[in-house]
């Protein structure tokens, strides 16, 4: 897609969005583009991070807080290679970090930032930054809204339906791959996204209204504000050249292989299809525009200059 057509589209999609968040506040998004943290926000992009190793990220509104995790190579014996993954959590307002090794997984739910290990065989919902353990039996894997009174999540690791409720009361999705990065709840708890081959959004009573992705699989954890306006990263059509999972460009590099573009789409229920709305990136989240900011004058401060524009 030609960079003016992706600019159209944006405006087209996200004006529509923004009526809804008020007049004076567009919806902004952050998303991993090139192993290091964007944001777009009031048509303007701003890279956060710029490290091109990130393998995931989160960002809280609540706590005004940001996590990445990277991980590196500790033992390599023949083609066998044994990785360490750590966890660096960030108070914007502040500007302290804390780094916490051995979680290779964060996801932004239930009013914070928490581990969402999948490399293990139990899975473990802790907050990095304060060690504080969540669990809401009989789930394995689950989000719940920022004021926890409303939670989803599946009982096995991963697969089973997906219910709504402590003890599960609504069935949402029956049977299907569902780890820790298929699913998500809105702030509000009113709006369920998952993919199970499908894009969908669940809104009670239901049923759900799901999307056909027009490319190859979704992937990474979809991103749903209140609206039921949704994030997920898919596949685009296009050849990238990839240096690892999450660094990669359209254009050539030595050693890079070739593979499918991943972008960010954008999808509502009323909408017939999946939008393109950023031709390259994984992993998007929802955002409001006083984090944005935050996020923009912490990257600054790193870099020792004026907020980047």
């Amino acid at each position: 897609m030609r960079p003016n057509a992706l600019a159209v589209l944006f405006f087209t999609t996200f004006g529509m969005a923004g009526s809804c968040f008020g007049q004076s506040q567009k919806p902004c998004l952050a998303f991993l583009l090139k192993g290091g943290v964007t944001v777009t926000c009031e048509s303007q992009k701003a890279q956060i991070t710029r490290h091109g190793d990130l393998e995931g990220f989160a960002i809280n509104d609540e706590r005004a807080e940001l996590a990445y995790t990277t991980s590196r190579i500790v033992k390599r014996v023949g083609a066998v290679t044994t990785s360490a993954d750590t966890t660096t959590v960030v108070e914007l307002k502040s500007g302290t970090s804390k780094a916490v090794d051995g979680i290779s997984g964060i996801v932004s739910t239930c009013g914070g930032l928490f581990s969402a290990n999948t490399r293990g065989a139990i899975p473990s919902v802790r907050d990095p930054a304060t060690g504080e353990e969540l669990s809401f039996q009989p789930f394995l894997w689950f989000r719940c809204s920022a004021d926890r009174k409303t939670v989803v999540g599946t009982a096995k690791n991963p697969g089973g339906e997906l219910y709504e409720g402590v003890p599960p009361r609504t069935k949402i999705a029956d049977v299907g791959s569902f780890d820790a990065y298929s699913f998500n709840i809105s702030n509000n708890g009113s709006k369920v996204a998952y993919h199970d081959g499908r894009l969908c959004v669940f809104s009670s009573p239901g049923p759900p209204q799901c999307v056909e992705p027009q490319g190859s699989a979704l992937s990474d954890t979809p991103s749903v504000n209140d609206l039921g306006e949704v994030l997920v990263a898919t596949g685009t059509g296009e050849e990238c050249f990839y240096k690892s999972t999450y660094n990669f460009s359209s254009q050539r590099a030595p050693g890079a292989k070739a593979d499918e573009c991943v972008g960010i789409g954008y999808w509502k229920p009323s909408l017939q299809s999946i939008q393109i709305i950023e031709p390259l990136g994984r992993s998007p989240q929802w955002i409001n525009p006083a984090t944005a900011e935050l996020l923009r004058k912490w990257s600054a401060a790193q870099q020792g200059g004026s907020a980047p524009k």
